[in-house]
């Protein structure tokens, strides 16, 4: 009878562990992303920092490593920083993260050394750097669909130069990798999230969503490629090249042992120089007979062409363009990135279409930008070292962050 009676206690404990859910397993942070690339120039989400808590919008830039703020330093007169939505973030003193601290010493692996007692750093990014100070402050994340603050350390950004283009955001959102002063790093590190791994879609409408912790299911197949654990910068790059084909995946190539940089942070697509004069050459070749080259001063971009009818939007032009096809040299059959018109062209203000691949700024280096991932969960699997990519709508169901004053 004893052993009966253990045997059921031992069947009812089992059940009992697999109905609660465990606590070394937390769901993802749910956030939802607005913003049109192609239009705004990036993509951003809505953070309440601080105390008290004010709202921020952040540039999501996987890009970057740092999550910083402009913020206005009072001994820095002559600083200069962009016009943005919010009032500056204001820096106090108990804020200071010491140059002792363990983030700081993560922090100047890349920006540079620090000097005198506060932990100080200089990004620099393709357009433009900025000048700031390590801090840590209150973060109100959707934690179980209720707003709770945690301090995360993140940058104060007093000094900016050439970086008008962020204009209508607040600051950075850094989700680069490899670094503790990550902001993904820092939420696995003091149990908020389990996983580090994340997913963002932001859809040509101009909202989204953003996992942080988690991804996002999809209703189609995801397609992954292998992660480069060694690249520069925090960057997400694949670890094996890809070739470019134009107008199918047997069309004519275009692109070879291409290194493919993924980054949100980049308003633009862009290919090395041969593959991008070769995809110039191409799109100017194909183009259909309606189209006439004109010169659209409210984009700045190279290739642009009016219609017999102004365009009101992508729909009215994806018939006259091709698709072009990324091909990784991964998996039987190989992942592969369809390029469809939506994902790389602009409809200007002028109502002209225009080519929005540019040649990279980076020898030998291709970027996938946002105006690529658009209608496409991407997901950055930091545990797995993989990234993947799905079609979506985007349409997620409503998320936590919208119960806490849209964060």
């Amino acid at each position: 009878m004893a052993s009966r009676t253990t045997s059921i206690v031992g069947v009812l404990l089992i059940l009992l562990f697999l109905l609660v859910p465990s606590s070394s397993t937390r769901p993802p942070l749910k956030f939802k992303l607005l913003g049109k690339p192609q239009s705004h120039g990036y993509i951003y989400v809505v953070m309440k920092i601080g105390h008290p808590p004010r709202d921020y919008y952040l540039d999501v830039d996987t890009g970057s490593v740092l999550t910083w703020l402009q913020c206005d330093k009072p001994d820095c007169p002559g600083c200069t920083k962009w016009h943005q939505p919010h009032p500056y973030y204001q820096l106090r003193q108990e804020t200071k993260v010491p140059r002792n601290d363990p983030l700081c010493h993560q922090l100047v692996q890349d920006p540079g050394l620090p000097s005198g007692r506060d932990c100080g750093y200089q990004l620099s990014y393709v357009q433009g750097k900025t000048d700031g100070l390590l801090i840590r402050d209150k973060f109100y994340l959707p934690i179980n669909s209720n707003p709770h603050h945690r301090p995360i350390a993140f940058g104060c950004g007093y000094n900016q130069t050439d970086m008008e283009s962020q204009a209508e955001a607040d600051g950075i959102l850094g989700l680069g990798r490899g670094s503790a002063v990550g902001l993904i790093s820092q939420l696995k590190q003091n149990n908020i999230i389990t996983e580090d791994v994340f997913s963002h879609c932001i859809s040509t409408k101009g909202v989204g969503f953003l996992f942080l912790g988690g991804s996002e299911p999809s209703s189609s197949p995801t397609t992954w490629v292998p992660m480069n654990r060694n690249a520069d910068n925090g960057h997400y790059t694949a670890n094996v090249l890809a070739n470019l084909f134009f107008g199918s995946k047997q069309g004519t190539l275009i692109g070879t042992q291409m290194n493919v940089v993924f980054d949100s942070g980049s308003t633009f697509t862009y290919f090395d120089s041969r593959t991008y004069q070769a995809t110039e050459a191409m799109v100017k070749a194909s183009l259909h007979h309606s189209l006439t080259p004109v010169h659209d001063g409210t984009l700045n971009l190279k290739l642009c062409w009016r219609g017999r009818t102004p365009f009101k939007s992508i729909d009215d032009v994806k018939p006259l363009f091709k698709t072009i096809y990324l091909v990784f040299d991964y998996n039987n059959p190989k992942a592969t990135m369809n390029i469809a018109p939506e994902n790389y062209l602009i409809i200007s203000t002028m109502q002209n279409v225009c080519f929005g691949i540019l040649e990279s700024p980076v020898s030998r280096t291709n970027i996938i930008g946002g105006i690529t991932m658009q209608d496409r969960i991407v997901t950055y699997n930091n545990e797995k070292l993989l990234i993947g990519w799905s079609d979506d709508l985007c349409r997620n169901t409503k998320s936590d962050s919208e119960i806490t004053s849209r964060l």
